[in-house]
């Protein structure tokens, strides 16, 4: 490698490292909250956050690469050309296709790294993602809960009460509605409280008392109330996780062989990113060319307006695939399509018009 490669590679690799270690971190923040939010009501321990937040971090890398990359090449080639580094390179004989070839190199190394994220890493953090949220809700202590607030368990089961006595933990003016495939069942009760499991592994139950009880049948529209001093409800299956099918955490190989439009649509997006990664990497050149009086970030807002148009109508294309709006082809490619034509013709351009 040369020296005009070394430097520009290293030049470029500073800001994508601060780039994406910064989008991470807010990434990881604005995630943390939310969970904790979660746990301040209730709905999840506290010990669950962490590993989701990673998880969900390492989903994320594949979309905050590709940005970090387009930001971090329009910032070095954009300072180098307010500083007239660029025109000393020119004028030394060095060709913009030189540039290219560089910012290339450098695109492709990201865009490998993003094609291991999206096909290998994404189903597996989002398969464990899933894992941890199903164990997060079977691990709710129910003498947690906040009054006020909706719960659902995993069986669909809803959990409100008014008022909770601090000193015994019962819960007062307590509501619950459960659904099957024949009838909703509500449950209004005057008490409740969640007696600890005798043995582990045990289903968790709840104790109701002065329980007054409505079925609803849902085919023949019959009401059948009841009336119970205590009744004794399942409230979580602890030991029954049971596993759904989500296509984030598919297998990419699975999904190949899929013909569900939305299975497809998620495919094409796990193929379709480093596409991104690199031709966002190649638009950062063009971009970034700046004259001398130029502040060193001039560019920085038309990068990332460029950016969020290319992601925006990316996400749609995939919606329209998901929704059978569009079909498997063009799928959602005609999005990198055009984007590599405009590259094309920005690239061609600075190559004819130094």
């Amino acid at each position: 490698m040369l020296i005009l490669d070394r430097y520009l590679t290293r030049e470029i690799a500073k800001p994508l490292i601060v780039f994406c270690g910064g989008l991470l971190l807010l990434f990881a923040n604005f995630t943390a909250i939310r969970y904790l939010n979660r746990v301040a009501d209730g709905l999840m321990p506290f010990q669950s956050v962490m590993p989701l937040v990673l998880v969900r971090a390492a989903v994320a890398l594949e979309i905050l690469l590709p940005v970090a990359l387009h930001l971090s090449v329009v910032v070095t080639l954009g300072r180098l050309y307010t500083d007239s580094e660029m025109t000393a390179i020119f004028g030394s004989g060095v060709s913009p296709a030189r540039i290219i070839r560089i910012v290339f190199a450098g695109s492709l190394v990201v865009a490998g790294l993003v094609a291991f994220l999206s096909i290998y890493v994404r189903p597996w953090a989002n398969a464990n993602r899933y894992r941890l949220e199903r164990e997060a809700v079977a691990d709710v202590d129910l003498n947690d809960m906040q009054p006020g607030h909706f719960y659902e368990n995993s069986s669909g089961t809803v959990l409100f009460f008014q008022q909770r006595d601090p000193n015994s933990g019962r819960m007062h003016k307590v509501f619950i509605q459960s659904r099957s495939e024949d009838r909703v069942r509500l449950i209004w009760a005057e008490e409740a409280y969640y007696p600890e499991p005798t043995e582990a592994g045990a289903s968790r139950t709840l104790v109701c008392s002065s329980a007054l009880t409505y079925e609803l049948s849902r085919d023949r529209g019959v009401v059948r109330q009841a009336r119970s001093d205590e009744l004794i409800l399942e409230w979580e299956k602890a030991k029954v996780l049971l596993e759904e099918y989500r296509r984030k955490a598919a297998p990419t190989w699975q999904l190949a062989r899929s013909v569900l439009s939305k299975d497809i649509a998620e495919f094409q997006w796990r193929l379709s990113t480093p596409i991104a990664a690199l031709l966002m990497g190649l638009l950062g050149f063009p971009l970034s060319r700046a004259k001398p009086r130029q502040g060193k970030y001039a560019k920085l807002f038309v990068s990332v307006v460029s950016y969020a148009t290319f992601y925006n109508l990316n996400m749609m294309a995939r919606t329209w695939v998901e929704k059978g709006v569009v079909g498997t082809v063009p799928g959602i490619w005609w999005v990198h399509l055009l984007l590599g034509i405009l590259v094309a013709g920005l690239l061609w351009r600075r190559t004819t018009h130094p």
